[in-house]
């Protein structure tokens, strides 16, 4: 009983760590490399549009300041 647990509890971890191994080799080069491509190609263009974003509200901030009035 404890024997098989041992045995399923291994086959799970390694098939874990097989997993990991395969994403790593073939799916996260990928994405790295689109991103880099695609942050460069922003650079060349000169797409600036993600950095420079005002809030869509202009008025968000701005401080008025009241005076009380006696009557």
């Amino acid at each position: 009983m404890f024997a098989g647990f041992i045995r399923t509890l291994a086959t799970i971890v390694l098939v874990w760590f097989a997993f990991r191994w395969l994403d790593r080799m073939f799916g996260g080069r990928r994405s790295q490399s689109n991103s880099q491509s695609r942050a460069n190609k922003r650079r060349q263009t000169g797409d600036t549009k993600s950095d420079s974003r005002k809030p869509k509200d202009e008025n968000i901030g701005e401080y008025v300041d009241f005076e009380e009035i006696e009557e």
